[in-house]
């Protein structure tokens, strides 16, 4: 299945889905009060990992949820990544150490293929890099138990059934919105993370790869 990369990494050469195919899987809150898409001069550089690797004859992605903490982010189902650090000199070194810190996924295991569109995330003034990246194996996970409470596998191709795409009222920072996620297996996936795949999704269908 290694061929899946040579075709992802030949379709974003072809041009990304971009900013407004993202903003498909904001939430409906979002787009009412129409927050800035694009980070300012001063935003934070962050990256996130979005590794692909075979399992069961089909592609597969981790993410993580991360522990309850007051924060903006706390209890979000997300990808392995950070903010950019001093020494990462590039915004893939970012996400290769992050995923290494939090998921133990071993650098020598992954194969960069390309990055999908940076993700402004107003919130909390980050701009977020998504790596996608392949590994012909499964990596044997190891989670960071202070940053991560637990990963769990994606099947991306199960991402495809549109029903999985729900709309629910859901309580965020003190507040009711309409949060458009997917449903998986009763895990919600919204927010930035969804609007990553949903890129990547999209991505692969317009080039007819199966994931």
């Amino acid at each position: 299945m290694a061929h899946i990369a040579e075709l992802l990494g030949k379709e974003i050469k072809a041009g990304l889905p971009g900013t407004a195919v993202q903003w498909e899987m904001g939430s409906v809150h979002r787009l009412l009060n129409d927050l800035p898409k694009m980070p300012g001069p001063d935003s934070t550089e962050a990256a996130v990992l979005i590794l692909l690797y075979p399992e069961d004859n089909s592609v597969y992605t981790v993410l993580m949820q991360r522990p309850d903490y007051d924060g903006a982010h706390g209890g979000q189902i997300s990808f392995p990544g950070g903010k950019k650090e001093a020494h990462d000199k590039t915004l893939i070194d970012t996400a290769i150490r992050e995923a290494g810190e939090e998921a133990g996924i071993p650098e020598e295991e992954i194969s960069v293929i390309n990055t999908l569109t940076p993700l402004y995330i107003p919130v909390s003034d980050i701009n977020v890099t998504p790596v996608l990246a392949w590994s012909k194996k499964k990596p044997a996970f190891r989670h960071h138990p202070g940053e991560v409470a637990f990963l769990f596998e994606v099947k991306l191709s199960k991402l495809s059934d549109e029903t999985l795409v729900k709309t629910t009222p859901m309580p965020v920072r003190g507040q009711i919105i309409d949060v458009k996620h997917y449903d998986y297996d009763g895990k919600v996936i919204w927010g930035a993370t969804a609007m990553m795949l949903h890129e990547l999704l999209v991505l692969a269908a317009r080039g007819g790869i199966a994931l």
